[in-house]
């Protein structure tokens, strides 16, 4: 019976011996795998810097671009400004546009350089005849013909509803006037121009317009007060 126990200790010896192996290998298995998950965690953490990066070269060559147009666009402005500033300056002459300088320079006699300061534009839309107009001045016609000059000065002088206030036998500066329409007349008989304009005669008064305009002078006042002396 004695012999039997030492054979029985080193079974059990042996068994506990085995189970301790065993949880030794559990455990080195287990700290051998430890370091994996954490290699797995870093690869994504060192992937976003990269895609972080991308966006931001993207924005500076956006804002790039950006610089480059404003540049582009306050470059080509200065061009702009000057190509129309010099058309401006073309069309003005001697301080009036050019169409009624040209209309100015035919109709010189009969009207004065101040009154075609007062039009913004004249119109030729029929052959020897203009339309010029102004703001202040309202609409005027101007005809180039011996013919007109002729019938015109007939109807001053003539007719018993038709005023002169200038008869120098070249130059006729006068009104008509039809119902309470007044057409203020000056004729150059010599050069055959005649210039006109329509106002009405309840709001205007004919001869007062003349004067205003510079068409004629108004008339002295001495011999009144000399006939009132007199008396």
């Amino acid at each position: 019976m004695r012999l039997h126990r030492p054979a029985r200790l080193a079974r059990a010896t042996a068994v506990a011996s085995a189970a301790l192996l065993s949880v030794g290998l559990v455990a080195c298995s287990s700290e051998g795998e430890a370091p994996e998950p954490s290699e797995t965690t870093a690869s994504p953490t060192s992937a976003a810097p990269t895609t972080t990066a991308t966006p931001t070269t993207v924005s500076s060559a956006a804002t790039t671009t950006e610089e480059t147009t404003s540049e582009e666009t306050t470059t080509r402005a200065p061009r702009e400004t000057g190509s129309k500033s010099t058309t401006v300056s073309s069309t003005s002459s001697r301080g009036v546009p050019a169409d009624v300088e040209k209309v100015q320079k035919i109709f010189g006699s009969v009207a004065p350089a101040s009154l075609f300061r007062q039009f913004e534009a004249c119109n030729d839309s029929i052959a020897n005849a203009w339309e010029c107009s102004g703001p202040e001045v309202g609409q005027f016609q101007f005809f180039q013909s011996m013919s007109k000059a002729a019938s015109t000065t007939q109807l001053i002088t003539e007719l018993r509803s038709s005023r002169v206030v200038e008869d120098t036998g070249r130059r006729v500066v006068g009104w008509s006037t039809l119902g309470t329409t007044a057409v203020i007349t000056v004729v150059d008989n010599d050069e055959g121009l005649v210039m006109q304009q329509m106002v009405s005669s309840d709001r205007v008064d004919p001869e007062e317009r003349i004067y205003e305009l510079g068409l004629a002078e108004r008339p002295s006042e001495e011999p009144e007060e000399a006939a009132e002396t007199n008396a």
